[in-house]
């Protein structure tokens, strides 16, 4: 499961060339003109803020010659070829070709493709699969737990943090949403604030869980998976959220961010304002200590331990959540219909 070239080829097109995949936050594109490179699966894709303010997702492979249109975020009104400068607009409709006689290119032929853009609470997700279902009918089961829990009162603030783990993206998925490791691997850092005893499961199902548990000096905390790789923890005082990006049977890409009550300050300015931010960033996160490196080094332990005969023990009721990520495996690389919505605590609201 963790090893086999076989599986990573077919997660490759089921799941990740085929489902929704977070990419990044409203605040991290969020002017016209704002535009960023992402990768879904295989494909290069340009996540674009429009003049207009809609988000569109295009190819970010020039209809010329293949050429990687942009390689890195940028603003910009136009989406221009670094190579022969064919030039398209914010919707990837081909404006002009340089040095081409009048009618010899049929611009209509040569658009940029389009892909599935949609945004979820000011999280926002890309699929090359233009018939898969709406975010809103894929994230039911947790969408009134979340909404509840205050999520839209929050700030996203811009920008990630990029990791690359040494380890299949399930296993980093897998370590991310459940709670039933928390005492064995963040005694220090984790297990204090969330201890493992008080977590429970709310709803959920292969498409969407919501578990919990209580909170040190806060209160309970709602962690909600939104497979393939998403997991948000979130607090009355912040969403701390990581996705687990696929790389190579063995390698993966752990890309993790926040919001905050209050939005992000300016990191623009003079040294003084972006001193304050690192500051600010500081404090927005002393509640919580530095956890991943613990989260790291247990998940490439796993991937070195994937080897030679291994059956999986029985799930543990509090490990109901590692139950419904094999149902959304089971779904997307073998096409079979997972259990209905499984509710055991639901919103207040």
């Amino acid at each position: 499961m963790f090893r086999e070239s076989s599986i990573f080829e077919a997660e490759q097109q089921l799941i990740w060339e085929n489902d929704w995949v977070f990419v990044t936050n409203e605040a991290s594109i969020a002017e016209p003109g704002d535009q960023l490179p992402v990768m879904i699966g295989n494909q290069p894709v340009l996540l674009l803020r429009a003049q207009d303010g809609e988000l569109v997702a295009v190819s970010n492979l020039c209809a010329h010659r293949g050429t990687l249109l942009v390689d890195e975020a940028t603003n910009a009104k136009r989406i221009q070829c670094p190579y022969h400068a064919w030039t398209y607009t914010d919707g990837g409709r081909l404006l002009s070709v340089p040095f081409s006689p009048k009618d010899e290119i049929d611009k209509a032929a040569h658009c940029l493709p389009t892909y599935r853009v949609e945004s979820w609470h000011g999280l926002i997700f890309v699929s090359l699969n233009a018939s898969v279902e709406q975010l809103t009918a894929r994230f039911a089961a947790v969408d009134a737990l979340v909404a509840e829990r205050g999520i839209d009162e929050l700030h996203h603030w811009g920008g990630h943090e990029d990791e690359e783990w040494q380890c299949n993206w399930k296993l980093a998925a897998l370590n991310a949403m459940e709670s039933y490791h928390l005492f064995q691997v963040h005694p220090e850092t984790l297990e204090p604030f969330t201890p493992t005893k008080d977590a429970y499961y709310l709803a959920g199902s292969a498409r969407a869980t919501a578990t919990g548990g209580a909170s040190l000096g806060d209160d309970a905390y709602l962690l909600f998976s939104l497979p393939p790789g998403f997991v948000g923890v979130l607090t009355p005082s912040s969403l701390l959220w990581l996705t687990a990006l696929s790389l190579a049977v063995d390698r993966c890409v752990i890309r993790s961010g926040g919001a905050f009550p209050s939005p992000a300050p300016d990191a623009t300015g003079n040294r003084l304002s972006k001193w304050l931010t690192q500051a600010a960033t500081a404090a927005s996160t002393l509640a919580m200590p530095d956890f991943l490196p613990e989260d790291k080094a247990i998940c490439e332990r796993g991937q070195r331990g994937a080897v030679g005969d291994f059956s999986p023990g029985l799930l543990l009721d509090v490990e109901r959540i590692v139950a419904d990520f094999g149902h959304y495996l089971n779904w997307r690389l073998n096409d079979v219909e997972p259990p209905p919505v499984h509710v055991e605590r639901a919103a207040t609201s």
